[in-house]
């Protein structure tokens, strides 16, 4: 069998490393693995391989490979296999590393939540300037994340973790996912569809995006579902830009009409210096960074590893990819 890694991003924490190229071909010495550096190496290597562990495919990449039969992606989203169409047509099965970041992206979530909800950075920076603020935080007072009703419109992964935590702080929550008839973890309220986001929203003061990035979820939060939360609530997203129209986001941050956010995630990435959101206050801006981790490689090898055993023996692979849905 001939596997093909192409795993190259501008940024690095995403791109593997020799190390664990290196011990894929340890754990499997019968298997031949063709790493590409850059696009043009990935290109000549396409005509004869079995498995491609990318998250990288053009439709004339599909057609060159010929003997493709799998494709494993090292991330969550499948957005850079595309079109999903031609891959769905040959016949070609996809699967993807959704779980790998669930765990830290749950924690930046409660992280960030925690940093608006006790001031911690008006703290931290009274800390830099050597400032005893106790009389300042009585102005605007703390508040608790206890007996706070959060909606997560996304409970895949991710958000099943962040529903986790919520809970374990005394949260209400709402899931909101695309199957809301399947059984949901005790921890989860209730679970609604799509159809019901309006009735998600109403009433709700944390609303958390950590929905996959497809056409049914583009500006999916306008102003329109902003007004629906309560006065004051926080949005926090660490899904995708795209979910939310920036533009009202910041007039609802600007008005007061949001109480804050927590945003890892923009319309264009890095966030323009002349955006808004840099200065208004109670937003928390995160590179793009929430599922950082130090081990995060090890655990997307063994994934890859698991199911490359299970291909090898013709047993069903984990994370199956649905590519009518597009995740």
């Amino acid at each position: 069998m001939r596997v093909l890694i192409y795993i190259s991003w501008p940024v690095k924490a995403w791109c593997i490393s020799e190390a664990h190229v290196a011990l894929l071909r340890a754990r499997f010495p019968d298997t031949m693995f063709l790493h590409a550096r850059d696009l043009p190496d990935a290109r000549a290597a396409l005509g004869d391989v079995d498995v491609c562990f990318t998250p990288f495919l053009s439709a004339d990449m599909v057609r060159a490979a010929q003997r493709l039969r799998w494709v494993h992606s090292s991330a969550a989203a499948v957005e850079g296999l595309l079109p999903l169409s031609d891959l769905e047509a040959r016949g070609i099965v996809v699967t993807n590393s959704r779980g790998v970041q669930a765990v830290p992206i749950a924690e930046q979530v409660l992280g960030g939540l925690l940093v608006l909800a006790r001031h911690l950075d008006q703290t931290l920076a009274a800390q830099r300037t050597r400032q005893w603020i106790q009389n300042q935080l009585c102005d605007d007072w703390p508040w608790l994340l206890q007996g706070r009703r959060m909606t997560i419109v996304g409970l895949g992964t991710i958000g099943t973790e962040i529903a986790k935590r919520a809970h374990a702080f005394g949260m209400h929550v709402t899931g909101v996912r695309r199957r809301p008839d399947q059984p949901h973890p005790p921890f989860v309220d209730r679970v609604l569809g799509p159809d019901r986001l309006e009735e998600a929203l109403r009433g709700c003061d944390v609303l958390v995006l950590s929905a996959p990035g497809v056409a049914s979820t583009t500006r999916m939060i306008g102003a329109a579902e902003l007004a629906m939360l309560n006065p004051g609530a926080v949005i926090v997203n660490v899904a995708r830009g795209q979910i939310v129209d920036e533009e009202a986001l910041c007039r609802a941050l600007e008005t007061g009409q949001l109480g804050g956010a927590v945003l890892d995630v923009f319309d264009q990435e890095p966030l323009d210096v002349s955006s808004p959101l840099w200065s208004l206050p109670n937003v928390v801006i995160t590179p793009h960074s929430s599922g950082f981790r130090a081990d995060h490689w090890d655990d997307v090898i063994d994934l890859f590893s698991d199911n490359l055993r299970r291909f090898g023996r013709g047993e069903p692979l984990r994370n199956l990819v649905d590519l009518v849905a597009g995740y």
